[in-house]
């Protein structure tokens, strides 16, 4: 309900105050070089305003206005002159006086008294009855574009304006504010950095409006020095940089840009050019008419980019392209506004707030759409990871039931060779065997625990054969993938075989397993103190052979085997 009526008091905003439009009666002179001073002011040429605004853009000019004043009534007059512009750097009023003219100074970079709560400057205007003064007004400003009205009230009517004035844009700034906590809790939930990427886009985007609007003019002399008000007034260019590249990233990952190479290439490019300007900047080079159209021809390219995303069907490019057009149109007027062209804010006054309102709720919106796929696709990993657990548990019952349904079919039949070679093709089923059991009880499906998955595995072959005089050393430092362990896990179970079967005559010895990582490879190391083997007689044996072809063909590594006096594989891939 409060957005509601802060959406209609933004469309509804109507001046309801009897002021006087001074500039219809004035008369303007540019000074182009800002060299004419009081002295000399009256040798300029003046020209007939005829307009009711003055707009020169972001200038380093001088702008004169002389007017003149009177009182027609019988009663003393006390009014004020309001310059509409709260950011403004230098405003001086010189009012004419039998000898001379006295002196009055405004403007960001000059004491400002906030007891009254009034955010626009202002001159007392003082006349006697029947009397006329002459007035000179001299505006300039680098940190801001030169653009001004100038209205002659009472000061009831401005306290009445300003409370109006204020009361929107402190509902502005806090729904704004709003939005963004909103932003900042999704972000510490999902961690994903295009929210945060926004949040800095919207709060510089808030922030920058603080200054420019006067609110923040307002605020800080009580939470900092008055001489912070002078440095926020020259971070102006930084919060419009700063603004145009928050908006580049965000758009960057709202958009996957990553994806399409050649649109990546022109915002990192714009993303260099704006940091290099912001490099650069210092009292002498101040170039912030060109971050403010470098800032406009961004947001163009940024809208352009959507346009064709959305015709290469990206998801969120309808979101960014409803929620952009609206933004973009309001940085067009607020733009268009101090360059003093055509815009909308001079027909609607809170235009600009009321665009920058609706893309970041549409936004918003759209962000929580995000979050909630992000929701169902973490539901269906979740369900993912179960199915996969339950189908490892479902192999290694199978492999299981194998190896029992083989051990009743030859049991008519068994014999010591058919035991032995029984037990040698169980070794190898339980090494995969192990690797599912294993994958089914954690949740991990990557990888597995090698020094666990290698104890285990040399327990369950131990079983079925005599080792309690054999010592096995495991120095397990790395950790294998799901492939890498089978192989090597079935790699084991072959050597364990031969060890027990053939290296330890006196059934005493001692076998060292070593898995460790060297210069981005695996090594994996097989020693017993056995009686070691001829490799020339046992080369086409099933075993030698299998092992082989597994550290070729599988694991594409290389293979070397010393059996002298006793036996060492070494295996890298």
């Amino acid at each position: 309900m409060l957005i509601i009526k802060f959406i209609l008091v933004l469309l509804l905003h109507i001046s309801l105050f009897a002021s006087t439009d001074v500039l219809k009666q004035s008369e303007v002179f540019i000074d182009k070089e800002a060299l004419y001073t009081i002295e000399n002011i009256q040798q300029a040429n003046f020209l007939p305003s005829k307009i009711s605004k003055i707009h020169r853009g972001y200038s380093s000019e001088t702008v004169w206005v002389k007017f003149s004043l009177s009182n027609p009534t019988n009663q003393p007059m006390k009014q004020v002159l309001v310059i509409d512009n709260q950011m403004l750097d230098n405003i001086t009023l010189y009012t004419q006086k039998k000898d001379g003219y006295k002196k009055e100074l405004q403007g960001v970079f000059h004491d400002r008294n906030f007891d009254e709560n009034i955010l626009d400057f202002y001159f007392d205007i003082d006349l006697e009855p029947k009397e006329q003064k002459e007035y000179y007004l001299q505006v300039s400003s680098l940190s801001c574009a030169v653009y001004f009205k100038l209205n002659l009230m009472s000061k009831d009517e401005l306290y009445q304006q300003e409370m109006k004035h204020q009361l929107i844009l402190a509902l502005f700034f806090g729904t704004m504010l709003a939005l963004i906590l909103y932003n900042l809790f999704i972000y510490l939930f999902t961690k994903d950095r295009v929210y945060i990427y926004y949040i800095c886009y919207l709060f510089l985007t808030i922030w920058n409006h603080t200054s420019y609007t006067g609110m923040g003019l307002y605020t800080m002399p009580f939470l900092f020095s008055w001489n912070f008000v002078e440095i926020d007034a020259y971070l102006a260019i930084f919060y419009l940089g700063l603004t145009n590249i928050f908006a580049i990233l965000f758009t960057r990952n709202f958009l996957n840009i990553k994806k399409y190479k050649k649109i990546d290439f022109v915002f990192k490019i714009l993303l260099l050019i704006n940091i290099s300007v912001l490099v650069l900047v210092s009292p002498e080079f101040y170039p912030i008419s060109f971050v403010a159209n470098l800032l406009m021809a961004t947001l163009f390219v940024l809208i352009l980019s959507s346009y064709y995303l959305f015709y290469k069907k990206e998801e969120n490019a309808k979101y960014f392209i409803v929620g952009w057009s609206v933004s973009i149109l309001g940085w067009i007027m607020l733009w268009t506004y101090n360059i003093g062209t055509y815009s909308l804010i001079d027909e609607i006054k809170y235009f600009y707030e009321l665009t920058i309102f609706i893309e970041a709720i549409l936004f918003s919106i759209a962000l929580s759409s995000k979050l909630n796929k992000t929701k169902e696709l973490e539901l269906s990993v979740k369900r993912n990871v179960v199915l996969t657990k339950e189908l490892h548990h479902r192999v290694k019952n199978n492999m299981q039931f194998i190896i029992a349904m083989y051990r009743l079919k030859f049991s008519k039949f068994i014999t010591d060779k058919i035991k032995n070679a029984l037990n040698e093709t169980e070794g190898a089923v339980q090494s995969m065997s192990a690797i599912h059991e294993m994958l089914y009880e954690q949740n991990d499906l990557e990888k597995i625990d090698s020094k666990e998955y290698f104890e285990n595995l040399v327990q369950k072959v131990s079983q079925s054969y005599d080792t309690k005089n054999i010592k096995i050393n495991l120095d397990i430092q790395t950790t294998l993938d799901i492939n890498k362990s089978i192989y090597i896990g079935i790699i084991l179970n072959e050597l364990f075989t031969n060890s027990f079967k053939y290296a330890f005559e006196t059934k005493q010895g001692k076998i060292d397993i070593i898995l460790k990582k060297i210069d981005g490879k695996y090594s994996f190391i097989y020693r017993d103190n056995g009686c070691g083997f001829s490799q020339e007689k046992n080369k086409k044996s099933f075993g030698l052979k299998l092992i082989v072809n597994l550290v070729k063909n599988e694991l594409k590594g290389s293979l070397d085997i010393n059996s002298s006096n006793q036996t060492q594989y070494t295996i890298l891939f």
